[in-house]
Parts: C-alpha cells; structure tokens; sequence
C-alpha cells in the first residue's frame, strides 16, 4: 500500500512538471505580445526599428516552436522577444521625450565622416501626391 502511494505521488510530480511548459510558454508569449503591443502605441515602430522589428520576429518564431510543441525554444524566444520589446518601449519614449525637450532642434541625416550628403529628395508639387524627385546638391566642379 505505502508502496503504491509513492508511485502515485511520483507520477503526480512527473505529469506536473511535465504541464509547465506549454503553460510557462503561452504566459510568456502573451506577455511578449503585449510589450509589443505598448511598445507600437509609444511609436517604436519610428524611433527604435530594430529593437521593433526583431522583437516581433522572436514573438513569430516563439509562437511557431509553440505550435510544434517545443516548449524549451518557444520560451526563450519569448523571453528574447519580451526583452527586445521593452527595449523599443524605453527607446521610443527617452526619443519622444528627448523631442519635447529641444523643439527646435533640426533632424539631420548621420553621414559617415561627416560628409553633406550627395542627394535631396524633395516632393513634387501639389498635383501629383506621392511623386517625388531627386535633386543634387550643386557642387563646385573642375580644377580649384
């Protein structure tokens, strides 16, 4: 009899243990997915792209290893992409803010070594929505 309660007790613990994975693993993936999601209303799409975009790579790989039932890959893609989106969260509001504090401040391309860049693309005029075109900046050209 004491017997048969050890083994009972035993095959209780296996099939509990068993049962974390696909539960730790959909907790954490919907968790992700609503960092995600914050992190998109506080416009990381604009300001933290890559933490954004890969972000939301991990969340499609943790819910494909998910649907393949491999528990183990799916949470740490999930932990990756829950990580990746408070990143792009933090990103996009330090930017945001960083904006409302210097209004005036000019945006300008990032160049390599300093340099002008060698193109403006400016917009067409007002009938054709959409079309833009490529304007060179005049430079000084022949011998100095």
């Amino acid at each position: 009899m004491q017997r048969l309660a050890l083994v009972s007790l035993v095959a209780a613990a296996i099939s509990g243990a068993t049962g974390c994975g696909p539960v730790i693993s959909t907790y954490l993936i919907v968790s992700a997915q609503a960092d995600l999601d914050g992190a998109r209303a506080a416009e990381s799409e604009k300001f933290a792209v890559y933490e954004t975009t890969a972000a939301s790579e991990y969340l499609h790989k943790a819910k494909e290893e998910l649907g393949y039932a491999d528990f183990g890959p799916a949470i740490d893609y999930a932990y990756k992409a829950q990580d990746l989106a408070q990143k792009a969260r933090a990103k996009s509001e330090d930017e945001k803010k960083r904006q409302l504090e210097q209004p005036d401040a000019a945006w300008e391309a990032p160049t390599e070594s300093g340099e002008q860049p060698k193109v403006i693309i400016k917009k067409k005029g007002e009938g054709e929505p959409g079309k833009v075109r490529v304007v060179p900046i005049p430079v000084e050209e022949g011998p100095k």
